[in-house]
């Protein structure tokens, strides 16, 4: 199979909700235009490091067709209790590269565990996607349901080459998450003039400011009122800004800032 690659136009939307609540849906859209699933979600099992014990389980994201009331109850019993029961622990525990790992409704074990978070949500295989950060372990997991194929061999080595894509995705719109409820302001300027010194990318006061503006959600309007200036100023201003970066809108100023977080 030829290597995966992520459009440009994708990506920009991806990582433009990195830390939004539209990055789901985002994800969702795109995975679905690669192949058919019923559900996603993402959680992070929070681990000191590989081989040592995992200490708690933190929800991140869900999207899907099941009806919500389904989808809260197999969370809620899944954080308590279900993620010990879970076949998936052992490969986390020990995860230090990237993996795809298979889990199917035959595979549960405990009883209680395949009622609430397999058979009450009508999941028949589970392909999750792991990837290990400083502060533990991401998973992707996508879902097929009743009604559905299971995945085929082609289907996972898709979404095996989708991984090494999407978790590190994951991994950063946690990390922006609690940063934009910390302050968002900090996290994408920070980033940003993190890579202008790493590249050495030398930006005049102003328009180092104007950037700061574009990457903190203000309209153009917004940003000549702020800054005292025409606005036709301010379009002069980001159009020398992004020939330096090599970006041509604010979607890709986000990528831009984010690339090497």
């Amino acid at each position: 199979m030829a290597s995966l690659q992520l459009p440009v136009d994708t990506a920009a939307r991806l990582v433009s909700q990195l830390g939004n609540s539209g990055f789901p849906l985002a994800l969702w859209d795109w995975i679905n235009t690669l192949l058919p699933i019923g559900h996603l979600s993402s959680v992070r099992y929070n681990q000191p490091a590989a081989g040592q014990q995992v200490e708690s389980v933190d929800w991140l994201f869900s999207r899907g067709y099941n009806d919500q009331r389904i989808v809260e109850q197999a969370l809620t019993s899944y954080l308590s209790r279900h993620w010990r029961q879970d076949p998936l622990l052992a490969h986390v525990e020990q995860l230090l590269d990237p993996q795809l790992v298979l889990i199917r409704n035959s595979d549960i074990t405990a009883d209680d565990y395949a009622m609430d978070g397999f058979n009450q949500p009508q999941v028949i295989e589970e392909c999750n996607l792991l990837g290990r950060s400083a502060d533990g372990v991401y998973v992707l997991a996508v879902y097929r349901q009743i009604g559905q194929t299971p995945f085929t061999l082609e289907e996972l080595s898709l979404l095996r080459q989708l991984g090494e894509l999407i978790v590190p995705l994951v991994v950063q719109h946690a990390r922006l998450t609690v940063s934009t409820q910390r302050s968002q302001t900090q996290a994408l300027t920070y980033l940003f003039d993190r890579r202008l010194a790493t590249e050495g990318i030398r930006l005049s006061p102003r328009e180092l400011s104007i950037c700061h503006c574009l990457l903190l959600g203000l309209s153009s309007s917004r940003i000549a009122e702020q800054l005292a200036v025409r606005p036709s100023s301010v379009k002069t201003y980001v159009e020398r800004a992004f020939l330096k970066l090599g970006v041509s809108s604010r979607a890709e100023l986000y990528a831009w800032s984010l690339q090497y977080a």
